[in-house]
């Protein structure tokens, strides 16, 4: 009876085992999904980076190896007191994750922004609209939309609502944010004027009266689409001078798709300019974008799609010298956050700021 029991005993242990092992299995059914704390650290060598691991809702971390910049971890946690960027993934009985890549930040450049005056509002921020000239020293009818932006800026009475860019195409103050942004705004001819990234909000013909007073009254039309996010930044310069941080907060008030991008401005770079057959001061010169591909900016905080009620950071580094920089003294960053255009892959600007360097802009509202 007992070898009898015995066996019987042995059976179910084998039985309970094999089920054990197949509820397992299937629990680890699907992708293995690499998570971290945070897309920001300082490089300190104290802020830590924590990489979770898991497949379905079963979290692998201590059965997962990491890797960073394709260079095997000890451990899940990570920390460096190099600034730049990192790549990590994460490897499981031979499946690996998608790459995830995060930005540490120079200790000296990540400034706080502003203290919030009103940290649980999350509507009525308000709201500014980027103006984008396209326009080329080549062009000689150029000077005419020089000339009604100036005429827009002295006298426009929503002037101080407007961010004004000069995005150069095919000569010597253009370079791949420039160019990527006027392909994006689909410019054909020039002088032209976009507004928000729309290209169907063009403005273009050789009257800077005309145009200056159609540029305000566009401006003031835009406005009147509520802000669905607010936006903060403080910016920072390196002790060499050859550095600009920029680091930003986003409040989010109304669900969906967002993307965030930062511009580097620089004004009053000495240039010929065709149509005036001088050398002129040219104004709010693109220098470079913290994003290319797309023009309209990386994921606000990496997520595919933010909530109301979100407050997300941001953080970016120029190089003066790589931007092709006349000035840093001359140089202001603008931080925009465009919105998802229906089932559109494209997005539009929601909400744009302008920070001198070495300045910082709080969050802004209606009243």
């Amino acid at each position: 009876m007992k070898k009898i029991f015995s066996c019987l005993l042995s059976l179910a242990v084998m039985i309970c085992g094999l089920s054990f092992t197949a509820c397992q299995e299937k629990a680890l059914e699907g992708d293995l999904i690499l998570s971290v704390s945070s897309k920001i650290i300082v490089a300190d060598g104290v802020d830590e980076l924590v990489l979770t691991a898991k497949i379905g809702d079963v979290d692998i971390t201590k059965d997962a190896a990491f890797y960073v910049n394709n260079s095997p971890m000890s451990g899940n946690t990570f920390t460096t007191e190099k600034p730049g960027e990192y790549t990590f993934f994460a490897s499981y009985n031979g499946s690996i994750s998608k790459h995830v890549t995060i930005k540490a930040a120079n200790p000296a450049l990540y400034v706080s922004v502003p203290e919030d005056s009103q940290p649980d509002r999350f509507a009525g921020f308000s709201r500014k609209v980027l103006v984008a000239e396209g326009t080329g020293t080549w062009c000689g009818y150029c000077p005419y939309m020089i000339a009604a932006l100036e005429l827009f800026s002295e006298n426009g009475s929503n002037a101080d609502k407007a961010v004004i860019v000069a995005t150069h195409s095919g000569d010597e103050f253009s370079n791949s944010a420039s160019e990527a942004a006027v392909s994006a705004m689909n410019i054909k001819g020039f002088p032209s004027c976009v507004l928000n990234l729309n290209p169907e909000v063009l403005i273009q013909n050789n009257y800077p009266d005309i145009n200056a007073e159609k540029i305000n009254s566009t401006v003031g039309m835009e406005l009147k689409e509520a802000a669905r996010v607010g936006i903060s930044a403080a910016t920072a310069l390196s002790v060499d001078s050859t550095i600009i941080g920029v680091r930003a907060a986003v409040k989010v008030g109304k669900n969906g798709i967002y993307r965030i991008n930062a511009w580097l401005i620089e004004d009053g770079v000495r240039g010929y300019q065709s149509g005036a057959e001088a050398v002129i001061d040219h104004m709010h010169i693109l220098r470079g974008a913290s994003c290319v591909s797309p023009i309209y900016g990386q994921l606000l905080g990496g997520k595919e799609s933010c909530s109301a009620g979100d407050v997300l950071d941001f953080y970016y580094e120029f190089d003066a010298k790589k931007c092709d920089v006349a000035d840093i003294k001359n140089c202001k960053v603008a931080v925009m956050v465009t919105a998802a255009a229906g089932t559109s892959s494209k997005c539009f600007v929601n909400n744009i700021i302008e920070c001198p360097v070495g300045e910082d802009v709080p969050f802004a509202y209606n009243d």
